[in-house]
C-alpha cells in the first residue's frame, strides 16, 4: 500500500490505496506493463476494485 498521502491536486485513481495516475504513471516509465506488476507494486485493484476500469485505460493508453 501507499505510505505517503497524494497530494490534493493529484487524480487519485484508487481511493483504498491511495495510488495516483502519476504514480502509475512512473512506474510504466521504470518498465511496470501489466496489471499484475503495477496491483502489487502499490495495492491498486486489490481492494475494492472500483479502480480497475480507470487502471486497466491508464496502463493501455501509456504501454
Amino acid at each position: 500500500m501507499n505510505e505517503t498521502q497524494p497530494e490534493k491536486s493529484a487524480i487519485v485513481l484508487c481511493h483504498c490505496s491511495g495510488t495516483t495516475e502519476e504514480k502509475i504513471k512512473q512506474l510504466v516509465n521504470s518498465g511496470f506493463k501489466s496489471l499484475d506488476e503495477v496491483s502489487r507494486k502499490t495495492g491498486a485493484c486489490m481492494g475494492c476494485g472500483g479502480c480497475e476500469d480507470a487502471v486497466i485505460t491508464l496502463l493501455n493508453d501509456c504501454c
